[in-house]
């Protein structure tokens, strides 16, 4: 009987990987389309990353305060130049091009390490790659790069002296592997392990596997409900961030308003084990202000509230780029992170069309990096066309393996 029952087993995941592949394989054969998908999930990455970051960190009271004040809420666009935010930069009129984000510094890292090693790199191939091009970072990217400085290779750099290991920061750079394993989401989440283990652990592991499979299963379904329930297969059942995900689902479910969802949200994940918001690690060696752990333990940046609050952006979005985009400001948290995922997401779905010029024209088809290369502003169209190369790697070679 265990035979029969490991045979079944076997046999649907061979029948569910040749479905994936088979979805993958349409969307490849035009490429135009599959293109445009990826051009569409750049942009909507820079787009939300510059949406969010004038509130990045705040709570939803504060970020709503704030926009009243200009009458700018419901939140509709960019941040206007005269919004009260120390990042003034990303406020509409301040820029001309995406401004540089570690989010998209090291996504463009990704880019190089594929360039560089191919598409079977591996996760030490992404790590010397960190150390090349990558000038600084923060939390648990900052711990891990000064551990590549000091000869300590993944996946122990991902756990000494880290205690940020559960954060975003692999899950804020995941959306590549997502649009280079277009419709193959197990394969977009194994890549995500190797660059997340770099740096991470647990959840902060398993956030970057599901918006990997997020954007992924957002290249061949558009059905919002579909794409996050694919997206959650790939990481455990009983991880902390899968259950926060399956609580933004259910809450969606259960309230018509975003904001009675978001009270749920906030009240259940929005706080630390002992009931803060901030506070220092109890660890004496990561609150001795050494540069690496200034950051100290901060809830809003843990990869698990901010799964579900892009989850939640995605669901009372409704599949509109814009509604989705700036509900995952709205909700606070680490939204920049947040709704540049949205953003990304919605460009899989929809492609370029779905994107109002309002969003684009302001970034020029450009970004600024502050990677360690001689080219500093590089076209978003042409990032986006070395990214659809790769994809269209993965899944002939993926077929033929098949």
């Amino acid at each position: 009987m265990k035979k029969l029952t490991l045979l079944l087993i076997v046999i649907c995941v061979v029948f569910i990987s040749s479905c994936q592949l088979s979805r993958a394989d349409r969307l490849v054969q035009n490429e135009a389309v599959y293109s445009d998908k990826v051009y569409a999930a750049w942009l909507g990455k820079f787009i939300g990353l510059i949406a969010g970051q004038p509130t990045e960190g705040w709570g939803r009271e504060l970020i709503e305060q704030k926009a009243r004040a200009i009458d700018f809420y419901p939140i509709t666009g960019y941040m206007p130049e005269n919004f009260d935010s120390p990042h003034t930069n990303f406020l509409l009129g301040n820029f001309e091009g995406s401004p540089p984000n570690d989010d998209t510094d090291l996504m463009l890292t990704s880019l190089i390490a594929l360039r560089q090693h191919g598409t079977d790199l591996t996760a030490q191939d992404i790590a010397e790659t960190w150390l090349k091009y990558v000038p600084n970072a923060c939390t648990a990217e900052r711990v891990a790069l000064h551990n590549f400085q000091n000869d300590i290779w993944p996946p122990q750099s991902a756990s000494i002296d880290n205690p940020y290991q559960e954060m975003i920061g692999a899950q804020m750079r995941a959306d590549i592997w997502g649009m280079i394993a277009p419709g193959i989401p197990v394969l977009a989440a194994d890549y995500a392990y190797r660059d997340a283990s770099i740096s991470h652990t647990g959840n902060g592991i398993y956030g970057a596997q599901f918006i990997a499979a997020l954007v992924s299963s957002a290249m061949v379904e558009s059905d919002i409900n579909k794409i996050i329930q694919t997206a959650l297969k790939t990481i455990p059942y009983d991880c902390a961030y899968a259950e926060a995900v399956r609580d933004a689902v259910a809450w969606h479910n259960k309230y018509v308003a975003w904001q009675s969802a978001w009270e749920q949200l906030d009240k259940k994940w929005g706080f630390l084990k002992n009931g803060k918001r901030d506070d220092i690690f109890t660890d004496e060696k990561y609150i001795s202000n050494k540069e690496f752990y200034m950051w100290n333990d901060t809830k809003w940046v843990y990869a698990d509230v901010n799964g579900a609050a892009v989850a939640m952006a995605l669901l009372y979005g409704e599949g509109d780029f814009t509604k989705s985009v700036c509900l995952a400001v709205m909700i606070g948290y680490d939204n920049d992170c947040n709704a540049g995922t949205v953003g990304a997401v919605l460009g899989a779905i929809n492609g370029t069309q779905a994107i109002d010029e309002s969003w684009k024209v302001p970034l020029l088809d450009t970004y600024h990096t502050t990677l360690n290369q001689s080219e500093k502003q590089i076209k978003i169209s042409d990032i986006a066309l070395e990214t659809a190369k790769y994809g269209l790697k993965v899944v002939k070679t993926s077929s033929a393996r098949r």
